[in-house]
């Protein structure tokens, strides 16, 4: 125990929301490739260099005239960045 650095990581005030598909966030390595991207965006492909991350999981249904419930498929969304 006497190895461990106490000093925590220095504070960062950035809270990130990233809103993701259930499909995505239901299997493993494509969430981990999605986390890896959202870590590149700020600094550290291997971490969260401190940053807080808000997952939230999304799902958007349309319904028709008929009153089924139909899935909005999405498509190729802009980068904006």
């Amino acid at each position: 125990m006497a190895d461990l650095n106490p000093q925590p990581l220095p504070p960062r005030d950035v809270t990130v929301t990233v809103h993701v598909p259930g499909n995505i966030l239901g299997n493993l390595e494509t969430f981990q490739k999605v986390q890896a991207s959202v870590f590149d965006r700020f600094g550290c492909g291997n971490c969260n260099s401190g940053i807080q991350i808000d997952w939230r999981r999304f799902e958007e249904f349309v319904v028709t005239p008929d009153l089924e419930l139909q899935p909005v498929l999405v498509g190729p969304q802009l980068r904006v960045g």
